[in-house]
């Protein structure tokens, strides 16, 4: 950004602000229980240095860079890579050992192949030497580096990836800093509770569907749940193949017949093209569509044009959502240093990239050891803080983000426009209901 970016002065201080120490030794307790034993004395020359000194952390990862989903894995890269760049122009990482670190990062083309996510996580531990790992974007490749970091006890802060919490099996070693997957129907089925139930009853009618991948399933079943759960009617349920689909025409027959208020489905981009591009076509009408989290993308409304309009998405982050931050660079430092850098608005998944970093610094700069992948576990646990991201607080052992809630957004007049916060005022109204098929 040639001097452009954020001076050091500036930048530390947002990202030196302090954390509250309470929660620091609330977190910790767990945690002693949790790491047996706990972190490893490290050799003698590296004991509480009285001079600082200039050192290099070296953070490595994969992202789908090509393929269908490469969307989330170029945007993910640019919040990376941002992040690095603007710490290193602000002399680096003050560490708690007394030492500055500057970033370098590694990042490969995974080719949104799970295969290739095991083979090269193992080749930036074993070659290339990292000392820690970013996650690669979304569940079957995030699934595929956690024997690799749990063989050789390297830590990962996970991105726009999670887990289904029913998969668990004691790993120590990631942290996640987005709402997961059960939990990102809650988003949207906590918003018509709130603003569309009571002024239309029949929105408590909802069909709901979803792919068979991990993260599609995931979304999809905890959220029928949850609906359930609230209360809804739920009018018709089914699921649906992922790989290679290309006609959802018995689906959406089936669930015209059902005649849902309000239809919700748990799928990535090609998924939410496809429904619809068919629904437009079997002429089927509801209040309120909820394709996925592909709905979010500019591309989703560059395809579709008009009947993109009145589509709603959720989003883990978004420009104009605003959060009282304690920690790292403001919304309008952000927005404007990606705009610089990059020519454009950064969309979620560019910032959720940026917000790894920021969890990865947070916690260096707290860790007595900030080159142990235990320590630094450890240290990821027993902090909390706001960025402009929102909030993280992670469960101590699992690593399971609790704090980070999910915002709606819908698309009006090509933009897409913030819909619902949590427990803030929504910066647009929503359109309910959307228009017709034959009306657009």
């Amino acid at each position: 950004m040639s001097g452009r970016g954020l001076s050091r002065r500036k930048y530390l201080k947002y990202a030196g602000a302090a954390v509250a120490a309470g929660a620091v030794a609330a977190a910790g307790y767990g945690l002693s229980l949790y790491y047996k034993p706990t972190p490893p004395a490290p050799p003698p020359t590296t004991l509480t240095p009285t001079t600082g000194i200039k050192k290099k952390v070296r953070i490595g990862g994969t992202k789908p860079l090509t393929g269908s989903e490469s969307v989330f894995g170029q945007a993910e890269k640019k919040g990376n890579d941002l992040w690095a760049k603007l710490v290193n122009e602000a002399g680096g990482i003050r560490a708690g050992d007394g030492n500055t670190y500057e970033v370098e990062l590694i990042l490969y083309n995974d080719e949104q192949k799970p295969e290739n996510v095991a083979r090269l996580y193992e080749k930036l531990i074993t070659e290339d030497k990292v000392d820690f790992l970013f996650g690669p974007v979304y569940g079957p490749l995030g699934m595929a580096t956690v024997p690799i970091v749990e063989k050789y006890g390297k830590f990962e802060v996970y991105g726009t990836c999670s887990f289904d919490p029913a998969t668990y099996k004691d790993w120590k070693y990631i942290v996640h800093v987005i709402t997961n997957g059960p939990g990102y129907m809650n988003t949207v089925t906590d918003m018509i509770l709130e603003k569309v139930l009571p002024i239309d009853p029949e929105a408590k009618n909802i069909a709901v569907t979803h792919g068979d991948d991990v993260f599609s399933r995931t979304v999809g079943i905890y959220g029928y749940e949850y609906i359930k759960e609230k209360g809804f009617n739920v009018v018709y349920y089914d699921k649906y193949s992922t790989a290679g689909t290309t006609d959802l025409t018995p689906i959406i027959t089936r669930i015209k017949d059902a005649r849902p208020a309000i239809y919700l489905n748990a799928g990535a981009y090609a998924a939410a093209v496809l429904l619809v591009k068919q629904m437009k076509e079997l002429d089927l009408d509801v209040k309120l569509f909820w394709p996925g989290t592909g709905a979010v993308f500019d591309k989703f409304y560059e395809t579709l044009q008009k009947d993109a309009e009145g589509i709603v998405t959720c989003t883990q982050w978004e420009p104009g959502v605003i959060y009282r931050h304690d920690y790292g660079p403001s919304h309008d430092e952000f927005v404007e240093a990606y705009r610089k850098e990059y020519g454009t608005l950064p969309d979620y998944t560019a910032a959720t990239g940026y917000q790894q970093g920021l969890v990865l610094q947070r916690a260096m700069e707290l860790c007595k050891y900030p080159l142990n992948s235990d320590a630094m576990r450890q240290a990821a646990g027993q902090f909390e803080m706001t960025t402009f991201y929102g909030k993280y607080k992670i469960d101590p052992v699992t690593g399971w983000q609790l704090g980070h809630r999910m915002s709606n957004v819908q698309w009006q007049n090509g933009k897409k426009e913030v819909v619902w916060v949590p427990d803030e005022k929504s910066p647009a109204e929503l359109v309910y209901p959307m228009k017709k098929w034959k009306e657009r």
